[in-house]
């Protein structure tokens, strides 16, 4: 235990942009919210609820493998920090990457269209609770903090691959008395017999959208391409970095008092 503590507290004084006081804060924290020097899958998730607003469970567990270098299923105080510098403070190429990397769901460096109908099916999950009977949902169904933003970069897949650009689809401006063909219809199509269409429809269009080379699948240079030019389309297949409001406030608290602004998780037991 002591040597684990030990070898956590040696905290590099430069962990990318974060300065000195950012950084040794950051290691503070670590230490406080691990007995053993590594941090587990639950505890980060839970971090990223509380001070980050993400509520996409699947999401969080692919943001945890992409921070987890060495896939040993814990974050030690280097991973932590490395992966938050990129998370915080990453410039457009590194923060594309990392989304790339949190989208690509079987690891092999490419964005097939069931990757990306997986991953638009599940962003517009809290949309279809939304837009249905509330006896009809799910009990477990939130609408994530950031969800308009995950909305407009819906909007820019429709935009991209239909001349009715004045047909905007606001999934975060949905009103649940309004029936069936309204603006969440739009996305997720009509087809009550078939919840999959909409996502479907939506995976398509990404696809054409993203696969530049038009080999069928979307690489990390086709991503990088078409976020040049269009930075909507970074998070086009749901929310995996903070807002910048939310990650000023974050550096501001580091900076100032050297906390995050967040109830900390205890260490698991």
């Amino acid at each position: 235990m002591k040597s684990a503590r030990k070898k956590a507290k040696a905290v590099p004084k430069f962990i990318g942009r974060f300065n000195p006081a950012e950084a040794q804060a950051l290691g503070r924290i670590f230490l406080k919210i691990t007995d053993s020097g590594r941090l587990d899958r639950t505890q980060f998730r839970d971090i990223l609820h509380s001070t980050f607003d993400m509520n996409d469970d699947s999401l969080m567990d692919r943001i945890f493998r992409t921070f987890d270098h060495d896939s040993d299923g814990y974050l030690t105080c280097n991973e932590w920090l490395t992966g938050l510098w990129i998370f915080l403070k990453g410039n457009v190429t590194e923060q594309t990457t990392y989304c790339f990397q949190v989208y690509d769901i079987d690891g092999d460096g490419y964005l097939s269209k069931g990757d990306l109908f997986q991953l638009l099916k599940s962003s517009l999950r809290p949309a279809i609770a939304k837009a249905m009977p509330f006896g009809q949902r799910g009990g477990n169904e939130q609408t994530p903090a950031d969800s308009p933003r995950t909305a407009r970069s819906h909007r820019q897949i429709t935009r991209g691959q239909t001349e009715e650009a004045d047909k905007e689809i606001d999934l975060d401006l949905v009103d649940e008395d309004k029936p069936s063909g309204g603006p969440t219809a739009a996305v997720m199509g009509n087809n009550e017999d078939d919840p999959d269409e909409g996502p479907r429809d939506l995976s398509e269009m990404a696809l054409g959208l993203l696969d530049r080379d038009m080999d069928g699948r979307v690489s990390l240079e086709d991503f990088l391409l078409s976020v040049q030019n269009d930075y909507l389309l970074m998070e086009i297949l749901g929310s995996c970095l903070p807002s910048g409001a939310r990650a000023a406030a974050v550096l501001a608290a580091l900076s100032g008092n050297g906390t995050l602004p967040i109830s900390i998780p205890p260490p698991s037991t």
